[in-house]
């Protein structure tokens, strides 16, 4: 650890000692005055270094302090703008569990998060914490993704992809990671595809707790590291002749028949939408020529819910969305509602005179060449 740094105040050169975390910060000592750092400002964890090169790295905000994950707790569970559960654990290197300990502590978590998380429970815990403190967890997310029209249903049907699918990330947090969990760190992160494990140095330099300078570093990640991450989540485009090949190899066949049928449908009538995206979907028009609906590779159904989005504005979306509320795997509410909202059942649960109706409900509002 340097033992001090030089900061550079209008010309005057000020030199500032390193300072440990047993002195104090921000009115902490020891591990809880890292704990508190990461709490309080999740904005440490620098994003620039974790995805070097983006556009947009990302940013973190705080779901949960002490999560429970089975019998155990974990130390933090934050989440950034694409919705990739981020696990933080945070000891100081005097911690005895600080060395390799850690690694299978926190792989643990990792291993147990969708079990416990997935599902709806994951935004459930962190609505429950953030209520505790007098907040709402909508606010603190519309806050972190910069867009007061986001839509949240959504954000959270990728973070529950992201669980099932185990692309997460882990971070160990420390004043200074030891040699050996270093070494690890750097093997596992270079190794694995969906996950991301990293470590975080948070080194303190200062001698009056109301002046210090914090310099966070990532460890694990490199460009070609970051690259390959990247390439393994690269959004492809999903076009008709590539979906009728991915649906011809799902295990579930009703789903599969069902999602081909709606497919073609579409394409006969030009109303289909395909896009660049990791999972596999496309949407249908409306008779707008805007988004009407999007079909998920699991069944589920995301109807867009803006008015405008509808040739004949509210009343047309109000008319489609009671007709669709007949059948039983569907539930759609506009009210209050800023894009759109997911079906809470699949495709396939529907029966065979079921499908048909919701063909024919579909036949009436989406978009036709003819």
């Amino acid at each position: 650890m340097a033992d001090q740094i030089v900061i550079v105040d209008k010309g005057e050169f000020k030199s500032l000692p390193s300072r440990s975390f047993r002195e104090g910060l921000l009115g902490k000592t020891l591990e809880r005055g890292l704990q508190e750092l990461i709490e309080q400002h999740p904005q440490i964890i620098p994003g620039g270094q974790i995805a070097p090169g983006s556009q947009d790295p990302p940013r973190f905000t705080l779901l949960c302090r002490e999560m429970p994950v089975g019998s155990w707790s974990l130390d933090f569970l934050l989440i950034d703008q694409y919705g990739t559960p981020t696990l933080l654990e945070a000891k100081l290197a005097e911690n005895p569990d600080s060395r390799r300990a850690v690694i299978g502590q926190i792989v643990e978590y990792a291993t147990n998060a969708a079990e416990y998380w997935s599902e709806g429970r994951l935004r459930e815990k962190a609505s429950y914490y953030w209520n505790s403190k007098g907040c709402s967890i909508d606010d603190i997310l519309l806050d972190m993704l910069d867009d007061d029209n986001a839509d949240l249903d959504l954000f959270w049907s990728r973070v529950d992809k992201n669980l099932n699918e185990n692309r997460i990330r882990l971070i160990i947090a420390s004043d200074e990671l030891r040699p050996e969990v270093r070494k690890i760190v750097e093997y596992l992160n270079r190794e694995t595809n969906n996950i991301e494990i990293l470590g975080l140095e948070i080194k303190c330099y200062g001698e009056v707790e109301d002046y210090l300078a914090l310099v966070p570093t990532i460890i694990g990640q490199s460009q070609a590291v970051a690259e390959k991450k990247a390439a393994a989540g690269e959004k492809i485009l999903w076009d008709y002749e590539g979906l009728h090949d991915y649906y011809a190899d799902m295990d579930n066949e009703l789903r599969a028949d069902r999602l081909k049928r709606i497919l073609d449908w579409a394409k006969a009538r030009d109303a289909l939408i395909v896009d660049k995206k990791k999972m596999q979907s496309f949407s249908i028009k409306g008779r707008s020529e805007k988004r009407l609906m999007t079909f998920w590779r699991r069944g589920k159904v995301y109807c867009f819910l803006r008015e405008d989005n509808y040739l004949g504005g509210a009343e047309e979306r109000d008319s489609f969305v009671h007709e669709l509320n007949k059948l039983p795997v569907f539930d759609y509410n506009p009210e209050g509602v800023k894009d759109g909202r997911t079906s809470h059942g699949s495709l396939e649960e529907l029966s065979e005179a079921e499908f048909e109706e919701f063909l024919n409900v579909l036949d009436k509002y989406s978009y036709s060449a003819e």
